[in-house]
């Protein structure tokens, strides 16, 4: 059965199990043909939006969403990284007097090893693909013959004004408490943007009601800004892996500290968000941090 229909265009609030699983089965059938950046994020989004929304699917199944979605994240990583580090880097590239003829033109060292490492992320990429694309020739069988019946079981009624504000009440108060205390560890931190988007996805299909739509903005925002310090951060590592000792330059050198200089930027940025919506629900102002003037020295490791 062909599922190349659209459903991009949903609204979230509409979002349930059903139209999420169409739209699964046509990336499914899209992407051994055609991935591109969108495509790949559209299946990641949409494998995470499954899993929150079938609640315990059988044991293969939810093993099957759970492969996709973290083949699908390694090779959407890479085309983060990719577009972070397209020319010109104006927050990476130091002061420098411009050269005749070129205004604002940056340093030849940082363009060569971005240059390079932009070689390297697409070689990775490709990689990835293939292994993504093997992935979905073995997973498409067994979802296509089992997500639509426990897709159609888990279809829910609207919820009552009465249970979207209790449903609200309890994220809110899961948020609060997995913020009291905000250390400066990277893996925690990443897992805060993970918990953070699973509760946002459980909390969509309540938008129509405001108080849920409030909190479901407000989680997007705390996961966006840890999720822009986790994309600086893990770029950061990969230049690290590619540029090790033994082939480690000035012009490598040089990349490296500004990635690292930008990841510490984007995690202040980051902690202060979580500490201002924190406040805000809470209804206090937020107070300033004693350990976010610098990034964590623990390197990121994937997480979910």
């Amino acid at each position: 059965m062909a599922y190349r229909f659209a459903v991009a265009t949903m609204k979230t609030s509409q979002v349930n199990p059903a139209m999420l699983t169409a739209r699964l089965l046509s990336l499914l059938e899209k992407i051994p043909h055609d991935a591109g950046e969108e495509d790949v994020h559209r299946l990641r989004t949409t494998v995470r939006r499954l899993e929150v929304q079938l609640n315990n699917p059988p044991a293969r199944v939810a093993k099957s969403l759970r492969t996709l979605r973290r083949r699908a994240g390694k090779l959407r990583d890479i085309d983060v990284h990719l577009g972070l580090l397209k020319p010109p880097l104006p927050s990476l590239a130091p002061a420098r007097r411009p050269r005749a003829g070129l205004p604002g033109a940056r340093p030849a060292p940082l363009d060569r090893a971005q240059q390079k490492l932009r070689q390297m992320l697409r070689a990775r990429r490709a990689r990835q693909l293939v292994s993504l694309r093997h992935r979905v020739a073995e997973a498409a069988p067994l979802l296509a013959a089992s997500l639509p019946a426990l897709a159609a079981r888990a279809v829910r009624s609207p919820a009552a004004a009465t249970d979207a504000h209790q449903q609200t009440a309890r994220a809110r108060r899961r948020f609060l408490r997995w913020t009291r205390i905000l250390p400066a560890d990277a893996v925690w931190f990443h897992r805060l943007r993970i918990r953070a988007k699973k509760l946002r996805y459980s909390l969509e299909p309540l938008e129509l009601h405001g108080e849920a739509a409030e909190l479901t903005a407000q989680l997007k925002q705390v996961q966006d800004a840890i999720g822009c310090w986790h994309d600086w951060a893990t770029l950061q590592q990969r230049a690290l892996e590619a540029f090790d000792a033994p082939h480690r330059t000035p012009d490598s050198a040089h990349l490296c500290a500004a990635l690292r200089a930008r990841a510490a930027l984007q995690y202040r940025q980051a902690r202060h968000i979580v500490r201002s919506v924190r406040a805000s629900l809470v209804g206090a102002r937020p107070a300033a941090s004693a350990t976010s003037k610098h990034a964590p020295q623990t390197l990121i490791r994937k997480v979910g």
